[in-house]
């Protein structure tokens, strides 16, 4: 689809593109733009599990790490103070 018709019919294009439909925009011939539906950011949980068993495992001073950040920073604030 040429940018000019896509920037005619843009209402369009985006119930096509809700539709599932990718759409490539030319200009002059050329390709520049696809657009498409929007990709999920979620991951299933399975992919996660997946991560997660493939990271590697934190080194000896990991926790020393993460205890002196901790002291650094103090105690976090109450949200939701009691009145």
């Amino acid at each position: 689809m040429t940018a000019t018709d896509a920037a005619r019919n843009f209402s369009d294009v985006l119930s096509r593109v809700a539709g599932g439909e990718e759409i490539e925009v030319t200009r002059s011939g050329a390709s520049v733009a696809v657009i498409s539906p929007r990709r999920s950011r979620l991951m299933s949980a399975e992919r996660f599990r997946e991560l997660i068993a493939s990271a590697p495992a934190p080194d000896d001073g990991f926790l020393a790490d993460v205890l002196a950040v901790r002291e650094s920073l103090g105690a976090p604030e109450d949200p939701w103070p009691s009145s």
